[in-house]
């Protein structure tokens, strides 16, 4: 039940801060003239999941599909593969929210930590 809360805030924290993520995979394989198959050889992710991520299927990345993929690519930066951009409004708010921070934490901050503590206990 925990796991059921904990995924509950991530979804309402990924709609409250309205955002684009952009994977260039597709594009990097077409550059390259390389396949998905030649990609699944090279690292051992199965054709689907890569299929997942050319087509934005996939909404979760694990750290070990990301470094697989860029040594298979030898890309060395993640923004070659991965871009994301927030909408200017949460910048704005996100800008204003660093001015008030205090020992990592702002006040809205330190709110959510108390509103999620007390979900995640109810379960």
């Amino acid at each position: 039940m925990i796991h059921q809360k904990t995924n509950s805030i991530v979804i309402e924290t990924l709609e409250k801060f309205p955002h684009k993520v952009n994977i260039k995979l597709g594009k990097i394989l077409k550059e390259r003239g390389m396949t998905q198959g030649d990609l699944h050889r090279l690292t051992g992710l199965r054709v689907a999941t890569i299929n997942e991520l050319v087509n934005f299927k996939k909404k979760s990345l694990t750290v070990a599909h990301l470094i697989s993929i860029m040594v298979a690519l030898r890309i060395w930066d993640i923004r070659e593969l991965i871009e994301i951009e927030f909408d200017d409004e949460v910048i704005l708010y996100f800008k204003e929210e660093q001015k008030k921070m205090e020992d990592g934490f702002t006040p809205d901050l330190r709110k959510t930590v108390e509103t999620n503590l007390l979900r995640m206990s109810e379960a």
